[in-house]
């Protein structure tokens, strides 16, 4: 009976200390905590859900520059091949070139051979060869003299050079020393060969059209008068672009 009695009076004290405001703390504890909980586990959600946003941007951002890359990889392969190859175009049509002006000197020399009578006592007009220069409408030419036989003597003559076109649509001709080339230049004495050259500058309204070289053999010890010449086309002896430029200036 004394131990329900205990019992009792225990349970009569409990009940006395848990009033309705504790019960109010504890409630409001939990809440408290229950949201506390909620709102980090929304950030937290949230900040999870950034996160992925910004790896599936770099993935993306990965992958473009890969694409990128490889797209400029596979364009620098396409520029260097297309450069190699127009270099050895331009290397075969350089080869083609030089050996088409070899053939053709060659095809003038056997020419001469063939026909003495385009020679000037064995003297024969070997090349032509134009060169533009750093001035506008000024040129350099360069004549090449040969004997077409080996001899133990010297020749020795003069070179004259014409070159006839139009003027203001007139016919006319020009004499290279009147354009600047100097008359002593146009002198030889050689016996195996000799190479002339110099400028000249052609009038602001000359068309050229053909250049003639004319090679004088005076009578002399062991030589004979004689003379020949020659006619090249002027578009034969410049470059198309250079021709265009010249028409292009008239």
């Amino acid at each position: 009976m004394q131990k329900w009695k205990h019992r009792w009076h225990a349970l009569c004290q409990f009940e006395q200390g848990f009033k309705p405001r504790g019960l109010i703390l504890v409630a409001l504890a939990l809440a408290v905590a229950l949201v506390g909980y909620s709102v980090g586990y929304v950030e937290q959600w949230s900040l999870h859900k950034q996160v992925d946003h910004y790896q599936d941007a770099e993935t993306d951002w990965e992958k473009e520059r890969l694409a990128l890359e490889r797209e400029l990889a596979t364009r620098g392969l396409e520029v260097r091949m297309e450069q190699q190859s127009q270099l050895e175009t331009r290397e075969m049509m350089s080869h083609q070139q030089q050996r088409i002006d070899s053939l053709e000197r060659e095809l003038a020399f056997y020419r001469n051979v063939m026909a003495p009578e385009k020679t000037a006592d064995g003297v024969q007009i070997h090349d032509l060869v134009l060169d533009d220069t750093a001035d506008v409408n000024r040129y350099r030419y360069r004549l090449l003299l040969t004997q077409q036989k080996i001899r133990k003597r010297f020749v020795k003559g003069t070179v004259k050079l014409t070159l006839f076109g139009s003027e203001n649509g007139q016919p006319v001709s020009r004499d290279l020393t009147q354009l600047g080339v100097d008359a002593n230049s146009l002198k030889f004495s050689f016996r195996y060969f000799q190479q002339l050259e110099n400028e000249f500058t052609l009038p602001e309204d000359f068309l050229p059209e053909r250049l003639v070289v004319e090679v004088r053999l005076p009578k002399a010890s062991g030589q004979k008068a004689s003379s020949t010449e020659a006619s090249f086309a002027f578009s034969d002896l410049v470059s198309q672009p250079t021709m265009a430029q010249i028409h292009n200036a008239h």
